[in-house]
């Protein structure tokens, strides 16, 4: 009696290989920022699907979604300093319980980042305009 011995092609490990670093970096790049000088907290992952960032004369402009869980102070505290470093000036915040947003400019854009805080992850919502 012959003893046979089951092994995968090497079509299949190669696709194996594939499906794993394709879904390692959809991973890594979903968490990277979109706006190049808006940082993103390493709890944060970016909502692909819903958001929107385009190339402007200014710069990047649009809209970046992301959640992750960290709580709300952490991340306006965060931001606070962060886009300060980026070289942002923050204007003005505004706080109406469930949603807290910060307001800062950098000639010649603006950005609103807007925090709220659910059961399980904190939601962030980053609106890069160009100024008129």
């Amino acid at each position: 009696m012959r003893k046979m011995t089951v092994g995968l092609s090497p079509v299949l490990i190669l696709l194996l290989i594939m499906t794993v670093a394709c879904a390692a970096l959809s991973s890594e790049s979903s968490s990277l920022s979109m706006f190049t000088d808006v940082p993103l907290p390493p709890e944060l992952s970016v909502d692909q699907k819903n958001s929107q960032v385009y190339e402007h004369s200014v710069g990047r402009v649009g809209l970046m979604r992301a959640s992750g869980r960290i709580g709300r102070q952490a991340l306006l505290s965060y931001y606070r300093e962060a886009m300060i470093q980026n070289g942002w000036t923050r204007d003005s915040e505004f706080d109406n319980g469930d949603r807290h947003m910060l307001i800062f400019s950098k000639a010649p854009r603006s950005a609103a980042v807007s925090v709220e805080e659910g059961w399980i992850n904190s939601d962030v919502e980053i609106n890069v305009s160009a100024r008129q």
